[in-house]
């Protein structure tokens, strides 16, 4: 998934930073001819003076986990599916809220004159990924939705829709992303299927022919849609699907005296659905625990997807960089962090990347300038032989000191929040074996 995605499925919108954006684009301009990380306080120094160019990792970090705060999930390239229990997290659940539209808009539906439904099929096509164990089986159910949802609206990882208690259909399945499907003759990408009762397939099947199946706007405001959610015991992880796949559907399967045809309900531009997750901590580790309870800190610190978990790193004296007696042109500010890999497992992987956000005295938090930039300067990507993550703060410690950006902290964050069931286990500023620290190189003016 793109930044540009990334910016307009969460919270952060684009058009809240134009005007920082602007002035980080001619920084970048200004700033394109250098090619030495030292040479970028160059052009405020006096005609023909040295450069003093200094590097220190001692500056003083503190962090600690904190709960995650709900995200925007609706219309999501990926939604998220399942349950399970984290050895370290704790409980994670992930299910959606999603509407299915009469294809191409057509109207006056009718299946016939002495069409018999055979079966009604919900289908979701799979995303090729998985989060967990894929040899543990788990239950999905679904449900119909009582409650509209509505394409111009914001939708959030912590809101619910009424649906009736009991389900329309239930699937308990080992998932296979990755394996093809083989129907009749036909053999079909990976997906999942979910086989529906009888007597809500004929609900819908009986309205041929009438007011309901007249237009796509009837039709959803007869049936409003389908919650899709866990159910049962944990299962082994989390499945990844795509909502608008062409196998992501619901599809009645029928007969006429002369034939046997199907017709489908799919998941297109103009479908509104979103994902709703769930956490349970008390059965996380009591490290965790204690840090989002407390703030305390430790040697371990935590990133988790789905709105669970992000650490908060302050920098408690950085404000005393502002009277040093000299001006000081910030080079690079790499924030290193390094995972613990004995909490990993390759059912369990680390974050693919990370990013930051920085926080002012009301708790607002705002992209940093550093993120407009060129992923190779910004970093935050999984080195996967030293198991750890570089992000460069340069302009945003920049902006600390000229007085332009408060210093409150900075959050770590999933990059792609709403899209990974993803976890890592990092080191702290007090770890002696995965010590996060922050490396300056700076530029003194005299």
């Amino acid at each position: 998934m793109s930044i540009l995605n990334f910016l307009m499925w969460n919270k952060f919108s684009p058009r809240l930073f134009g005007a920082k954006f602007f002035a980080v684009v001619i920084f970048a301009i200004v700033l394109a001819g250098c090619k030495k990380e030292s040479n970028l306080g160059e052009d405020l120094l006096p005609p023909n003076e040295a450069l003093d160019v200094r590097t220190t990792d001692t500056l003083t970090l503190k962090a600690y986990s904190v709960a995650e705060d709900s995200l925007r999930t609706d219309e999501t390239p990926i939604a998220v599916l399942g349950h399970y229990t984290d050895p370290v997290f704790g409980y994670t659940s992930a299910s959606m809220f999603t509407q299915f539209h009469i294809a191409n808009a057509a109207l006056n539906i009718n299946f016939g004159a002495g069409a018999v439904l055979d079966s009604t099929v919900l289908t979701l096509g799979y995303n090729f990924d998985f989060y967990g164990d894929t040899n543990v089986t788990q239950t999905l159910s679904v449900y119909q939705m009582t409650e509209s949802i509505y394409k111009d609206s914001l939708y959030y990882s912590h809101q619910t829709k009424s649906y009736y208690p009991s389900p329309v259909g239930s699937v308990t399945f080992a998932p296979r992303p990755r394996t093809k499907v083989v129907l009749g003759q036909d053999t079909v990408p990976a997906h999942l299927r979910i086989k529906l009762d009888p007597t809500f397939g004929q609900i819908i099947f009986t309205q041929s022919g009438g007011t309901n199946l007249s237009s796509n706007a009837n039709w959803i405001n007869f049936m409003k849609g389908l919650y899709i959610a866990p159910s049962g015991s944990p299962g082994g992880g989390l499945i990844y699907i795509n909502p608008k796949d062409t196998l992501t559907r619901l599809t009645l399967f029928y007969h006429t005296p002369t034939d046997t045809s199907k017709f489908s309900f799919v998941v297109n531009n103009t479908t509104p659905y979103y994902s709703y997750f769930k956490h349970n901590f008390q059965n996380a580790s009591p490290d965790l625990q204690s840090q989002m309870n407390n703030n305390t800190t430790s040697d371990h610190v935590y990133v988790q997807s789905l709105a669970g978990v992000k650490t908060k790193i302050e920098f408690p004296f950085l404000e005393n960089w502002k009277n040093l007696g000299y001006r000081v042109a910030i080079n690079k500010a790499e924030l290193i962090i390094k995972a613990d890999p004995s909490f990993s497992t390759d059912n369990l992987p680390l974050n693919k990347q990370l990013y930051v956000t920085s926080v002012d005295s009301a708790g607002k938090q705002s992209l940093t300038l550093d993120f407009f930039e060129s992923s190779a300067y910004y970093g935050g990507t999984l080195n996967t032989t030293a198991n750890e993550y570089k992000i460069n703060l340069a302009r945003h410690f920049q902006s600390v000191l000229n007085g332009d950006t408060d210093n409150y902290g900075i959050f770590l964050k999933e990059i792609f929040p709403s899209e990974s069931g993803r976890r890592s286990v990092l080191g702290s500023p007090t770890s002696p074996t995965y010590k996060m620290y922050i490396r300056l190189v700076y530029t003194v003016i005299n």
